[in-house]
């Protein structure tokens, strides 16, 4: 392809997945070996991400690149976009560097040694270039100044330099369109849109004149148009409409048609029971309706008929009020004390249960037969969260996991945990959570070992664990031992069996990178003995390394090493 023609959606596809397909087997090769232990950690994402920018702005594939579109990328599109620690600028060369002698020596291109050596001569321009404010693109700047905590590090849109400069790139197009909102009022089956279209040519000639004034009145309007306006505009009474919605619900309802989903199903457990939704919603209306009254958020809401009209851009900001500028458990409380609704008593506890509401940023991250899972990544806590009206799978599948969603209101409900429907989908901060130094799956991990998955609130207290279980985890793997390192330091010389763990997990740990080093050399079959992720000794046999070991080992610490069986 031309380096000055953009790639089509598909091209650009192709490339990301041969790139991905790349990154792995780069991953065994010698080159990658050569990499320090950070440079490893960064080079997946260093990678792909370069690839990203320099076939998305450049026109050009990192496995066919050219060294003033490198150089592109080295002094103004990374720094610009990407918004990282220094450390992770520090690794970008080098990584990159060690990824075109690595296609060099698979043949796959040509002078890949001149382009590395040129990459990495860029080392120190590339960290000073992303340390100084005046090459940050919008979203960059915004998310190093903490203005946008849930910004993303990978701005797609060109602010770094105008736009003949920097065009627009694809960026990776995901096959997954995120809605704004889970609000399921504004979802409609093309069926049920169909049947209403149909009733709606065919109403009473009363409404039908209703309709026709609307229109008439609003035909020029660009934009959204203000209900009362429209009303006005048209000498439309407000009961006059409300008697044409009626005529529509109500020849759905005979019909068997539904005009908006109905809340609950029976047949999926990941979903409450459409009684039990129901039920669920009434009550939340109830509460929200008290806390307008209370606050006067939006006028003229008087009763719980007139609050059930409101569309969900209105209610936000009630529900935004409870639960971020309020005291929601104060309300809450009142709530319960007053009984403004005249509740039963079992509706008053089931609503008084929500003072253990939690309220916040979350990440879903897995979904379950029944629920899906909700992150908290700062507790760290996991969260099983059964839907209202969808399964939150249908709305986030799999492969857009983890999706960050806000204002997100997590409420205990007949015996489980759902949400009351105001959350958004926030796919900048999703984004932000992967490059943080703790990413999702590593956030998750520790919240399943240290509480499990919450599947009621309050939710309960951390179990106990042995200290074994707790060293095990701590080094599960490199992540679990840099984030837990001061952990680790306290735990492993507690006791002999502790001590025998810690090496036996960094034996684990070392044992693959080993293997391919020493078939790299040739070397014959052997035993191999890993203590404090070193190799102190070998030998052909099982027996021989214990007696070398009995040897040179200190007293008590015989069986502390790691004993790995190299095969080719």
């Amino acid at each position: 392809m031309d380096g000055n023609d953009p790639p089509s959606d598909e091209q650009y596809q192709a490339s990301l997945d041969r790139i991905e397909r790349l990154v792995s087997e780069f991953a065994d090769s010698q080159q990658f070996e050569r990499l320090t232990e950070h440079q490893q950690r960064e080079a997946e994402f260093a990678i792909e991400t370069f690839h990203e920018l320099l076939y998305g702005y450049e026109y050009v594939p990192l496995d066919d690149p050219d060294e003033h579109s490198l150089e592109a990328v080295c002094r103004q599109l990374y720094p610009a976009k990407i918004s990282a620690d220094s450390d992770h600028f520090e690794a970008v060369a080098p990584v990159i560097g060690a990824f075109l002698r690595f296609l060099d020596a698979r043949g796959d291109i040509e002078n890949g040694d001149r382009l590395a050596t040129h990459v990495e001569s860029l080392g120190d321009t590339i960290v000073d270039a992303a340390a100084d404010p005046a090459n940050w693109g919008m979203a960059k700047s915004m998310f190093m100044s903490g203005e946008l905590d849930d910004a993303t590090h990978l701005d797609a849109v060109s602010d770094a330099a105008a736009s003949s400069e920097l065009p627009e790139a694809p960026l990776d197009p995901p096959d997954w369109e995120p809605a704004e909102s889970l609000d399921p009022d504004e979802l409609l089956p093309s069926a049920e849109a169909d049947r209403l279209e149909e009733i709606i040519n065919s109403l009473s000639p009363e409404s039908d004149a209703v309709l026709a004034s609307l229109a008439t009145a609003t035909d020029e309007v660009q934009g959204e148009v203000d209900p009362d306006v429209a009303l006005e505009r048209a000498d439309v009474a407000p009961e006059e409409y409300d008697a044409v919605i009626e005529e529509i619900v109500t020849r759905m309802d005979e019909e068997g048609s539904e005009l908006i989903p109905s809340p609950g199903d029976t047949a999926d457990s990941s979903i409450l029971d459409p009684e039990t939704a129901r039920e669920f919603i009434e009550l939340e209306g109830q509460l929200l309706l008290y806390a307008n009254d209370r606050f006067d958020v939006v006028p003229g809401i008087d009763s719980y008929e007139e609050f059930e009209r409101l569309s969900t851009d209105e209610i936000q900001p009630i529900h935004d009020t409870l639960y971020r500028e309020a005291n929601a458990v104060e309300v809450i409380e009142e709530f319960v004390r007053e009984n403004p609704a005249d509740l039963s008593q079992s509706q008053l506890e089931r609503i008084e249960s929500w003072l253990n509401y939690e309220a916040g940023q979350f990440f879903v991250v897995e979904h379950l037969e029944d629920g899906s899972v909700f992150l908290d990544p700062d507790e760290p806590r996991a969260y099983k969260v059964t839907g209202v009206y969808d399964s939150y799978a249908e709305a986030l599948p799999e492969e857009a996991l983890p999706v960050a969603v806000t204002s997100v209101v997590l409420l205990p409900y007949d015996g489980r945990i759902v949400t009351n429907g105001m959350e958004e989908v926030d796919m900048l901060a999703g984004m932000a959570m992967q490059m943080i130094k703790d990413d999702p799956e590593t956030v998750y991990e520790e919240a399943k070992h240290r509480f499990g998955i919450a599947e009621m609130l309050p939710p309960e207290d951390e179990p106990a664990r042995s200290d074994a279980e707790r060293l095990r985890f701590y080094t599960k793997n490199q992540d679990n031992r840099e984030r837990f390192a001061d952990e680790i330091a306290e735990l492993k010389d507690k006791t002999t069996e502790l001590a025998r763990i810690y090496h036996e997990q960094l034996g684990k740990a070392n044992a693959r990178r080993l293997g391919r080093e020493f078939r790299d050399l040739g070397l014959e079959e052997a035993y191999v003995a890993i203590y404090d992720g070193q190799v102190v000794t070998t030998a052909p046999t099982e027996a021989q390394l214990e007696d070398i070991l009995g040897d040179i080992m200190p007293d008590g610490t015989g069986d502390h090493p790691y004993v790995y069986h190299y095969d080719p």
